[in-house]
């Protein structure tokens, strides 16, 4: 009887071990291990840089304040009757000015350029001084050169350059001089031809391939050559009294009223315009 239930017993206990196992086992294959996967695309940087060519043509305007030098000056700018009248000076000093120039390049390079200039120049011995008690005066300066110019960067936005030019200006004017009876003389200063020489120095910004902005500093001396001193002629029948006289800037032997050895030279500095013609842009991918 015992045997029997120890025989049972086991059998029991066998089951269980059996179920137990099994169970386990169920529970071990059915667990499931999920995961994703992520694929980062990578960006990657293509750099481009933007060739300009050389301009075949640059087309340049600017405008702005004139200041003389030598004796285109007076005292704080402003008219001096007795400095004008024994020919000591232009009795004037401030002015303005515009210039139009065309430049074409002389290479492949671009370095050296053909400029042809024409301009307009004025001075007044009233712009910023108002002592006018002694009178006034005004000049006008019609110029043009064809000169040389050297640019250091031509293909670049910023573009650096100097050069030079002679000059061939026709300068004229009016005076009002008051005498110290406060009677009026009106003197017309008559055209005469000068020549002479600039030399500049600027740079132009291209903002693209077609327009840009220029600024720049010139030296003028107008008069260099072709001086000229003559005698006063005087209209009787003007009312107020009126004399024509020349620049009359050559020394003389004799005494000439207005006359006296004068250098019609100025500084300028300036801003203005540029239109580039004929410029395309190429496009290349760097590595």
């Amino acid at each position: 009887m015992k045997r029997s239930i120890h025989k049972y017993s086991c059998i029991v206990i066998m089951l269980i071990a059996l179920f137990i196992g099994s169970s386990l086992h169920s529970q071990d294959t059915s667990i499931t291990i999920k995961y994703d996967t992520t694929v980062i695309n990578k960006s990657k940087t293509i750099r481009i840089v933007t060739v300009r060519t050389l301009p075949k043509f640059i087309l340049h305007f600017n405008a702005g304040y004139n200041s003389g030098a030598m004796e285109l000056t007076s005292h704080n700018g402003g008219y001096s009757r007795n400095d004008f009248s024994e020919g000591k000076n232009y009795s004037a000093r401030h002015g303005f000015g515009f210039n139009l120039i065309g430049k074409l390049p002389l290479g492949k390079k671009g370095n050296f350029w053909l400029d042809v200039i024409a301009g307009f120049d004025r001075f007044q011995s009233d712009i910023f001084a108002k002592n006018t008690e002694e009178g006034k005066v005004y000049y006008n300066s019609f110029n043009g050169g064809i000169g040389i110019e050297y640019n250091f960067t031509p293909t670049h936005k910023v573009k650096y350059y100097f050069g030079a030019n002679p000059l061939i200006s026709l300068i004229s004017g009016k005076s009002e001089l008051i005498n110290p009876d406060n009677n009026r003389v009106d003197i017309k200063i008559k055209n005469s031809l000068r020549i002479g020489y600039q030399a500049f120095f600027g740079l132009e910004y291209a903002f693209d391939k077609n327009f840009g902005l220029n600024a720049g500093l010139r030296f003028t001396h107008a008069n260099l050559l072709l001086k000229k001193s003559e005698e006063p002629v005087e209209d009787p029948n003007a009312s107020p009294p009126s004399t024509t006289v020349g620049l009359n800037d050559n020394a003389t032997f004799d005494p000439i009223q207005f006359a006296g050895w004068k250098q019609f030279a100025y500084f300028s500095a300036s801003v203005g315009i540029s239109y580039f013609f004929g410029v395309k842009e190429q496009r290349y991918k760097l590595p």
